[in-house]
């Protein structure tokens, strides 16, 4: 992630207490020929409490009541990451609810995707006016136990020939396109607006920052059989991996 501005400044905690966030900043990233601007920070479970929802004006969800605290550590750093984002549109600051899929609902007029893994957090956001979906997801580098054990999940025997094919690192492959579907799933889903499989989005190509997909299944009025999308991946330095998915609003 490329932070583009000055870490933010976040209230110190109180005296003794571990630090909650860290290394944030604002991110831009350059894909589908623009640039999608967002927020970034790493959080520590070990600094978490839950007075720091008051502290960052973040509204604590009823659906956290009975969340673990690494659960709620991940939402607030999600939120807080959102209304950053949601701030270098011009957005006013607002509540983030959580929808009846458990998804975000945003304000009117903006398109935006919250995703965090391990100690990280992201949110990037665009305005509507000229995207129908956006998706970004993060994940932690795979080790081949992981990889094995949801390989057949995530892909089929034709996918993972594809990305035998495609990556020097079969494991790192499977992590992007995994992350990729992920992606996939949060852009489209306002015109799904229903949960469904890693399988209704095949892998179709493979390329440098770029894989490309085919859905196998009638999601909706406009997302049907056939259908192709584009997205977006990069390597971390430590190997983990982010992937974007973009769907402009059609002319």
């Amino acid at each position: 992630m490329t932070v583009d501005a000055p870490a933010a400044v976040y209230p110190d905690p109180p005296g003794g207490e571990p630090e909650f966030l860290r290394e944030a900043g604002d991110i831009e990233i350059e894909a589908f020929g623009r640039r999608f601007a967002g927020h970034a920070c790493r959080f520590d479970l070990s600094g978490y409490r839950d007075e720091l929802f008051a502290r960052h004006a973040v509204a604590f969800a009823p659906q956290l009541e009975r969340a673990v605290p690494k659960r709620r550590s991940e939402f607030l750093a999600g939120r807080v990451c959102a209304s950053r984002a949601l701030a270098r549109l011009g957005s006013a600051p607002a509540t983030i609810p959580i929808g009846r899929d458990r998804e975000p609902v945003w304000p009117d007029g903006v398109v935006a995707s919250i995703s965090h893994a391990g100690d990280r957090a992201l949110c990037l956001a665009v305005s509507a006016a000229d995207t129908l979906g956006l998706g970004v997801d993060i994940e932690r580098p795979l080790d081949a136990q992981r990889a094995a054990e949801i390989r057949g999940i995530v892909v089929d025997a034709d996918e993972q020939a594809l990305i035998q094919a495609g990556f020097d690192d079969p494991a790192a492959g499977l992590a992007a396109v995994f992350s990729a579907k992920e992606s996939l799933y949060k852009a489209l889903f306002p015109q799904v607006r229903r949960l469904f499989g890693f399988e209704a989005m095949r892998l179709a190509q493979t390329g440098a920052q770029r894989l490309e997909f085919v859905c196998a299944e009638d999601l909706a009025a406009q997302v049907r059989r056939g259908q192709r999308y584009s997205a977006y991946y990069r390597f971390d330095a430590d190997g983990g991996v982010l992937s974007l998915v973009w769907l402009p609003r059609p002319a």
